[in-house]
């Protein structure tokens, strides 16, 4: 389910031709469609379906076989950025998992990365345990009132420092298409030799690329803090589930990041459950 239709949304510019002499086309990114909402009925709503597209991209180049795991497509190498993906060990009775670097795995005689091996069950009742004690402390009103409003500041700063940081670049990418254009005018006008006009070019196109990237890095930011789940219910439900589904894990949970010397960092999807205070100290540490 990954057609905006269903959520009663037209989208416009899903495919674009190579060029003009050719029939191919290429798929356009999301954020370069026209989209507009409101067109029909909804068959679900937008909550269920940003669920299901995180559920979706949390799969992404993790299959194995024919197993199923609660933290699939969550794991990642903090050394190498790449999944962690599963294999099995078969016993007389019984088979045992653990999980494993990919780029280890794909590459091993090229020493890129190491195993990262951990037996998956421990690994999934430590991660467990971690994210209910972290649930239960957010519940807890006194730490809470404390957390929050000491990272309210915070919060807000950083909205409206990604908001600026937004419109400048937006700016500065404008004016390099308009450099660009300029360029290209002054090359066919004779002003600049074939190597330097490539040189010149290559270097402003890149610099573009780089902008385009961080605005929307920002934006999934911004829209980390405008999500309207609803965090205390969803706290509340996972501390009170007694089987706690994959659905539940990738709505909560960025990322799990393992490392060589198997430690764990959970990421959350919510800066305000990123944000925790210290026991023996009056500071606040961020780990997202």
């Amino acid at each position: 389910m990954q057609n905006v239709t269903y959520l009663g949304w037209v989208s416009n510019g899903n495919v674009k031709k190579i060029n003009y002499k050719s029939k191919k086309v290429m798929t356009m990114p999301m954020e370069e469609r026209t989209i507009v909402k409101g067109m029909h009925t909804a068959l679900v709503d937008e909550e269920t379906f940003n669920i299901v597209q995180d559920m979706i991209k949390s799969r992404t180049s993790t299959r194995v076989k024919s197993y199923d795991w609660l933290l699939k497509g969550l794991l990642t190498c903090k050394e190498c950025g790449k999944k962690l993906s599963i294999v099995p060990q078969k016993h007389k009775n019984k088979t045992t998992f653990y999980v494993r670097c990919n780029t280890y795995a794909c590459n091993t005689h090229l020493h890129l990365c190491t195993p990262h091996s951990n037996n998956l069950e421990k690994l999934t009742n430590y991660v467990l345990e971690q994210i209910k004690g972290r649930c239960n402390e957010f519940l807890d009103e006194n730490k809470y009132m404390q957390v929050a409003n000491s990272s309210k500041d915070k919060i807000l700063k950083d909205r409206f420092n990604f908001q600026n940081e937004i419109k400048v670049l937006e700016k500065k990418v404008k004016d390099i298409g308009k450099t660009i254009d300029k360029l290209y005018e002054d090359k066919c006008k004779g002003l600049f030799e074939d190597e330097d006009f490539s040189r010149i070019y290559s270097k402003q196109t890149e610099l573009r690329k780089e902008t385009t990237e961080r605005i929307k890095y920002l934006e999934k930011q911004l829209e980390r803090e405008d999500s309207s789940v609803d965090i205390n219910k969803l706290v509340k439900d996972f501390i009170e589930l007694k089987e706690i589904t994959r659905t539940m894990m990738v709505s909560l949970i960025d990322r799990i990041e393992v490392s060589e010397d198997k430690e764990i960092t959970i990421y959350y999807k919510f800066n305000i459950l990123n944000i925790r205070k210290l026991d023996d100290e009056n500071e606040l540490i961020n780990v997202g």
